[in-house]
């Protein structure tokens, strides 16, 4: 049986009930479908359309606020939505780490630009950083013998960044920026 719910606002009770309405700048075509969910928060109406069998079909997601509420008919009765189980406190803690892991690789990339160096800096600092472990202290470059590491273990490269201003203490770890600096050098003048 037809049901005329002209004004009718869309809600969660019309879940599974069929639905036909026209959008109010869609030149009167009418919209047909089931209605598969629906998001208050979002005011989110989700239709099931063409539906063959039970595993094919197409949705139409549509905003409640282009509806013309004039033109709404609902048929059917309502089916309620499956409820959705809750989620594991397991589940929620790797979710909260992966977040957190998340922010934490977004706050290092801002550590990787340097402020107020030249293109030419941050482009020796991107290449040396690919296999060194890298970042900035004011407009040196600070490369790290290993993560963790303290600064002074490692090796500083002053500006202009040329291999005669790589300093350090271990001579082994210098060499080996100074030969990497070099090849850096080379690819961006290249």
């Amino acid at each position: 049986s037809c049901v005329a719910m002209a004004g009718a606002a869309p809600s969660p009770e019309w879940c599974g009930m069929d639905v036909t309405f026209s959008m109010k700048a869609g030149g009167g075509d009418s919209i047909r479908g089931e209605v598969y969910a629906y998001d208050q928060q979002t005011d989110t109406l989700v239709l099931k359309e063409n539906a063959v069998g039970q595993h094919l079909a197409t949705y139409r997601v549509v905003k409640g606020v282009h509806i013309d509420l004039a033109s709404v008919k609902l048929s059917g009765a309502a089916v309620p939505p499956e409820p959705v189980p809750p989620i594991a406190q397991q589940t929620l803690d790797r979710i909260r780490e992966k977040e957190e892991q998340a922010v934490h690789k977004e706050l290092a990339k801002g550590e990787m630009i340097g402020e107020g160096v030249t293109r030419e800096a941050q482009l020796l600092f991107n290449g040396l950083s690919k296999t060194m472990t890298c970042r900035w202290d004011k407009q040196d470059i600070l490369v790290l013998l290993e993560l963790g590491s303290r600064p002074e273990q490692g090796v500083r490269i002053k500006s202009p960044y040329t291999t005669d201003l790589v300093q350090g203490g271990n001579e082994g770890f210098v060499e080996r920026v100074k030969k990497v600096l070099e090849g850096e050098r080379a690819r961006i003048s290249a």
